[in-house]
């Protein structure tokens, strides 16, 4: 009889840990892309910066 009751309680802790893990993967996910959207934001700012610079007629390769 005691079987009974602890097999819906079993159950909804499964339930609760997989709702859980998802909920993780979702943020592991999205943490992942803003920080990689943000490196992708500072390279293009890099790439702007050394585009605007004024070359003053001489080509430097070691930039």
């Amino acid at each position: 009889m005691g079987a009974m009751f602890i097999l819906p309680i079993l159950i909804g802790f499964v339930y609760l840990a997989i709702i859980a893990g998802v909920l993780y993967l979702i943020y592991t996910w999205v943490a992942k892309f803003i920080r990689l959207k943000q490196e992708h934001n500072d390279l293009l700012r890099e790439i702007v910066k050394k585009m605007d610079r004024p070359t003053d007629g001489t080509l430097n390769r070691n930039e």
